[in-house]
């Protein structure tokens, strides 16, 4: 069944996230108004997490210098004294009106959005019907942010994260997801993207997309047609796109991992993904040796734990109980 984040009470925080979001990036928030921050913030838990996602809304808009922004976690000042009731009704009144006018001031600028969400998959995928029709599947142990912009649709998809997108339509509002190693923009379209600490994967099935590095990585970009793949790896010039079986690249749907002859050093972060404890390798040589199956995705420790029956390696286990693959000649 499709999610939807739509409820009065998660309108309300999103608004009270975004008027904090406005005043802590303006130069003239007092450290009053800091202190009352604070104070928001530890009020319940879940305002710290809404005011996280809503910062990465803001750096979605890539206009506002991340220099001013603030460190919630902090503990803050002292105030100088308490405030009384009437004054903090009038302060909270006033906070209030002032987020109305910050927002719709920032919508029009293009800085801040009209809606925003926050969704997140724990251990099973989940489908989530976005505020503009577009569809995602994400999966397990991912978190996506998505936002619409007066002249933009953004979706940001934290790293060691993976999501399965069908675009709405609307050429008049591009459709950008972001990560951490570069970014994806469509007008309407099929593709899958992947992205890790040290990676960006993506797939397409339908439509054309045009694949960017990072911001401040000179390199050029990749328009994509379908059945191709594109990935970038950090500290690399340049995206690599080849030809690629997207039925694999969206497997993950149906619960399989597909391995197409892949070395293992370009294997092994596709099943850590699926992993409480990720494998690393433990010399180049281990990393040069190919896989390749069609593996369950809730079995994957399974795979690791058989690899020595099958490649020239073994296994051994870290002091915080991850496990590292050794090639067996490695040492010849």
């Amino acid at each position: 069944m499709i999610e939807q984040q739509s409820t009065d009470e998660d309108e309300r925080l999103s608004a009270e996230a975004a008027y904090w979001c406005a005043r802590l990036h303006d130069v003239d928030c007092t450290a009053e108004e800091r202190q009352a921050f604070a104070r928001w913030i530890a009020a319940a838990p879940n305002h710290q997490h809404e005011y996280d996602a809503m910062l990465a809304i803001w750096r979605l808009a890539d206009q506002l210098s991340p220099a001013h922004a603030p460190t919630p976690r902090h503990a803050p000042a002292r105030p100088r004294r308490q405030r009384s009731a009437w004054r903090a009704a009038r302060m909270a009144t006033a906070a209030m009106l002032g987020a109305v006018t910050i927002w719709l001031g920032g919508w029009s600028a293009g800085l801040l959005p009209a809606q925003a969400g926050y969704y997140t998959a724990q251990e099973t995928p989940r489908k989530v019907m976005l505020a503009d029709g577009s569809r995602v599947q994400l999966n397990s142990n991912s978190r996506l942010i998505f936002a619409t912009f007066r002249d933009r649709r953004s979706a940001w998809l934290k790293s060691g994260s993976e999501g399965y997108f069908e675009v709405a339509h609307d050429s008049e509002h591009p459709f950008s997801v972001l990560t951490d190693n570069g970014q994806v923009r469509v007008t309407g379209t099929r593709f899958n993207v992947w992205t890790d600490d040290q990676q960006m994967l993506i797939s397409l099935l339908e439509g054309a997309v045009v694949v960017s590095p990072p911001k401040g990585v000179q390199g050029s970009q990749a328009q994509l047609s379908p059945g191709m793949q594109a990935r970038y790896r950090q500290g690399s010039s340049q995206i690599d796109v080849e030809q690629a079986s997207t039925a694999s690249a969206i497997a993950w749907i149906e619960g399989k991992l597909v391995l197409d002859d892949l070395a293992l050093s370009v294997a092994l972060p596709l099943i850590n993904r699926y992993l409480e404890q990720p494998a690393r390798l433990g010399d180049a040589a281990s990393g040069n040796l190919r896989i390749g199956g069609i593996y369950r995705t809730d079995d994957l420790k399974a795979l690791i734990e058989s690899l020595p029956t099958v490649l020239p390696i073994e296994i051994k286990r870290h002091d915080d109980g991850g496990l590292i693959l050794k090639s067996r000649y490695a040492s010849l």
